[in-house]
């Protein structure tokens, strides 16, 4: 299932992300990147949505999906408390509930530095998300760490290299990609995904205010996974009105310490 923008149609996001730089001085073409599918006319626009960027918890959605995956396959039994962890990653975004589920999905625990050896089959299972991703067809991102509040320590920072360059990324159209799979019940697990991934639209939700789904109608069905940190601020979601669904994603890393960037390129990408 390969994500494709239809040539010609990325004029419209081009128009966006120009706009938007005359009304935010001083970002950068590269700070923002847009992905929009219109999923009953499958028509796709991007810009810039196939740039690599820090995800901060939305990868949480593709830890949820493989998690998912296992437990259709039998190759992971769920219990009560990595069912609570998973309800709280996604629904409260929480991170220790992040790092349950990511070595439960793994076979990896944290701990102390490891030797050179041991570091190279840690990392070897870490890489199970991503392997799994390319099966479904999505790539050239990387979903294999915990997220943090603080930061990583031991072999969790031996993981992310010596420069952080194996710390997470995803795109944006890969984040339209995993929600229009779950939409659509592509994938293992989807009606347990999209009960986890609903939100009330219009509202104040920590996962909903200041992002896309506070925009939306109140009536409006809305699934989302938001994520930011000090240095960014982005949200996938998907927006069903009158039985119409449309899949946005928003990715900046400029102007993050207030929403009025992200919620100013939601609005323009909600008339599409």
């Amino acid at each position: 299932m390969t994500f494709m923008p239809q040539s010609g149609i990325p004029t419209v996001m081009q128009d966006i992300a120009n706009r938007a730089q005359s009304a935010f001085p001083g970002i950068k073409p590269t700070d923002i990147a847009m992905s929009y599918r219109d999923l009953e006319t499958d028509a796709i626009m991007s810009y810039n949505g196939n740039i690599p960027m820090y995800p901060a918890s939305v990868v949480k959605m593709f830890y949820m999906a493989y998690a998912e995956e296992l437990i259709a396959k039998k190759k992971l039994t769920r219990n009560p408390e990595f069912d609570r962890g998973l309800i709280d990653m996604i629904k409260e975004s929480n991170n220790d509930a992040t790092g349950l589920i990511l070595d439960t999905i793994t076979g990896t625990t944290g701990g102390p530095s490891l030797s050179e050896g041991e570091l190279k089959k840690w990392m070897d299972k870490r890489q199970s998300v991503n392997r799994w991703l390319n099966t479904i067809g999505i790539s050239g991102i990387n979903a294999s760490q915990k997220t943090w509040n603080e930061g990583p320590y031991g072999r969790e920072r031996q993981g992310y290299g010596p420069n952080f360059e194996k710390r997470n990324s995803l795109t944006a159209d890969s984040c339209v990609q995993m929600m229009t799979m779950i939409m659509r019940k592509k994938l293992a697990g989807a009606d347990e995904m999209l009960d986890l991934l609903s939100r009330k639209a219009g509202s104040k939700d920590g996962q909903v205010g200041e992002f896309i789904g506070e925009l939306a109608p109140k009536e409006a069905k809305l699934w989302s996974k938001a994520g930011w940190t000090s240095t960014v601020r982005h949200d996938v979601a998907c927006i069903e009105l009158n039985g119409h669904k449309k899949v946005y994603a928003i990715f900046t890393r400029a102007q993050v310490e207030n929403p009025k960037l992200l919620q100013w390129l939601a609005a323009e990408m909600l008339k599409l």
